[in-house]
C-alpha cells in the first residue's frame, strides 16, 4: 500500500515528521493465484522496478517530511517461497533490488551489475497460464536473462513441492525440499525436466548467477495431475 501514503498522510493532515518502517516486495496476500491458490511470484528484476518505482512515487518526493524508510527484507527468508522478500538468496547472492537500493541510496548504480531476468516460461506458458503437468512426463523450461556487464551466466534449477508450512506475520516457515533427479543434462538457459511422479502443487524455479555474488531468479506454480 506505499503508492498510497502520501494520500493518507494528507487526508490525515499529518503535518509532523513520519517514518516507513516496512516496505519492499509485493505481498503473497496482494497477487493474483493459481486455479489451486498458489500464490504468482514476480521474478527478482520486476521486483526491483517495482522498488525503485515505489521509493521514486511514495518516499522520495516527500523529504521534507518523510525521514526515512526500512526496506524489506536484507537477508534472506522462506514465506511462502525462498525467495519472495528477502533481496539475498540463501547462498548470499545479491539480487537485483539490492542494485536498486544501491542507486537510491548512492545516487549512483553499484561497479557491477545484477543479471537481469527477461522472460522465463514452462512449455511456452508464463506463470500466469495455470501449468497442468502429466507424472512422470518430460517437459522444457526456458530462461531469457541478460548481464549488463557482459558476465557469463551459470543456471541452477529446482522443483520443489508448494510449501504446505504456511505462517502468519513473519512465523517461521520450513522450506520444502528440492525433489533430486528431476533434470537432465548440464544446467543451461533451457532445462528439460521430468514431472514429478505424484499428483500435487509444485513450483520450477530457476536461478541465474554473474559470478560476481549477484543472481536473478523467479518460479513458476504447476499442478501435476492424477
Amino acid at each position: 500500500d506505499l503508492p498510497n501514503l502520501p494520500r493518507y498522510i494528507k487526508e490525515s493532515n499529518w503535518e509532523k515528521p513520519y517514518m516507513v518502517t516496512e516496505w519492499g516486495a509485493t505481498g503473497h496476500w496482494e497477487v493474483p493465484k493459481t486455479e489451486w491458490e498458489a500464490p504468482i511470484e514476480l521474478n527478482s528484476s520486476a521486483k526491483a522496478d517495482a522498488y525503485l518505482e515505489r521509493y521514486q512515487k511514495a518516499i522520495e518526493p516527500y523529504k521534507d517530511q518523510c525521514i526515512g524508510s526500512y526496506v524489506f527484507l536484507w537477508g534472506q527468508k522462506q514465506e511462502r517461497t525462498p525467495t519472495w522478500y528477502g533481496i539475498f538468496l540463501e547462498s548470499g547472492e545479491e539480487t537485483e533490488s539490492v542494485d536498486v537500493m544501491h542507486y537510491i541510496w548512492n545516487g549512483q548504480w553499484p561497479e557491477n551489475r545484477t543479471p537481469r531476468l527477461d522472460s522465463f516460461l514452462l512449455e511456452g506458458k508464463t506463470a500466469y497460464d495455470n501449468v497442468y503437468l502429466e507424472p512422470g512426463k518430460m517437459y522444457s523450461a526456458q530462461v531469457a536473462s541478460t548481464d549488463p556487464d557482459g558476465d557469463a551466466l551459470a543456471y541452477k534449477w529446482e522443483i520443489m513441492p508448494e510449501s504446505k508450512d504456511l505462517g502468519d506475520g513473519g512465523d517461521f516457515e520450513s522450506t520444502p525440499e528440492a525433489i533430486p533427479g528431476l533434470f537432465e543434462g548440464e544446467p543451461a538457459a533451457e532445462a528439460p525436466f521430468k514431472a514429478p511422479a505424484e499428483s500435487g502443487a509444485y513450483r520450477l524455479f530457476v536461478y541465474v548467477f554473474d559470478g560476481k555474488g549477484h543472481a536473478a531468479h523467479a518460479n513458476i506454480p504447476f499442478f501435476v495431475k492424477e
